[in-house]
């Protein structure tokens, strides 16, 4: 006697991995796909590791809203293609078992993608940490050549040699001057970073050098306010100013003028000028702004900004925390 429960029920086992194995191979192309272009765009939304937080939870909520909207397109794809190929269509399991076994693998491929990339991402931070710590090395003797460059040197003594005869006592207080100035960056040529109060005096006495040269041409404002437990690479302000004084025409009739500020909301010690561009260009030294970046981006992530426009010219140093 022919068994037909039997046949039925193998029957219904057919017909139900006929509809389930189609389907479940959709859904998981369907949402690697999805997941995979969601990550990719996280990362570049929030690529630092300091941002992995915001970057999970983002992507967790995108998962969560869109796992049941993309269940339901997948499950009508299949439905339409099952129909359209004759093939029945059994039950399945319900709404709760499938959003289940569909939020957890997802939630395993973030967290090894996660996994993956942050390891990616600590490795990339050694070797360029290494890197950088060779450059600094390397250029930290020519960076104090191109600091205390011969033509600063040339013009101080010229000052100095017109002021000896007319006032003595000038002379020697800018010799003076002169001396604390050399003194201190020969001093700091081992340190990597100093105290933001130690750098603002030493562009004090920068500044007095260049206004016993310049006189009323120059003017150089520093409102400095706070900043105790901020540092900076030294010289960087030194730099900053020589690089708009050798860039810039001034006189007495139109001075060149230079602001420093702290803006302890943001972090940033800002240092601008307007722009009074000389029409023949002044060869560098070779410590430019790319060096100063260079610096900075061995302390910290966050980059320097430079606003470069037709009346000022602009960078906001990065203030970096004791």
């Amino acid at each position: 006697m022919l068994d037909l429960s039997a046949h039925s029920e193998g029957g219904a086992y057919v017909g139900y991995w006929s509809h389930q194995v189609p389907e479940s191979l959709l859904f998981t192309t369907g949402f690697w796909f999805f997941y995979r272009a969601l990550i990719i765009w996280s990362r570049k939304k929030f690529p630092l590791t300091s941002q992995a937080q915001k970057r999970i939870t983002y992507t967790i909520i995108v998962m969560v809203i869109s796992a049941p909207l993309l269940k339901n397109v997948f499950a009508g794809i299949t439905h339409l293609i099952m129909h359209f190929c004759a093939v029945p269509i059994h039950g399945m399991p319900d709404r709760i078992q499938t959003l289940i076994s569909i939020f957890l693998p997802s939630f395993l491929i973030i967290a090894i993608y996660e996994a993956i990339y942050y390891f990616k991402q600590y490795t990339n931070a050694l070797v360029e940490r290494e890197r950088l710590e060779t450059q600094h090395v390397n250029t930290e003797l020519s960076n104090l050549r191109n600091q205390i460059n011969p033509h600063f040197l040339f013009n101080s003594l010229n000052t100095l040699m017109n002021l000896i005869p007319n006032d003595q006592e000038a002379a020697m207080n800018y010799l003076s001057k002169l001396s604390k100035f050399y003194r201190y960056a020969v001093g700091v040529k081992e340190e990597k970073l100093i105290p933001l109060h130690k750098e603002i005096e030493f562009a004090h006495l920068f500044v007095d050098l260049l206004h016993e040269r310049f006189k009323d041409a120059l003017d150089v404002k520093i409102n400095v306010q706070g900043g105790e437990d901020q540092k900076v690479p030294p010289l960087s302000l030194q730099l900053l100013i020589e690089n708009a004084v050798k860039h810039n025409v001034m006189s007495r009739e139109s001075p060149l003028n230079i602001e420093i500020e702290l803006n302890e909301h943001e972090g940033e010690l800002v240092v601008s000028n307007n722009v009074q561009r000389k029409l023949n260009s002044v060869s560098s030294t070779g410590m430019g702004l790319e060096n100063i970046k260079s610096r900075f981006k061995y302390f910290t992530d966050r980059p320097i900004k430079i606003i470069d426009d037709v009346e000022r010219f602009q960078v906001a140093l990065p203030t970096i925390s004791i």
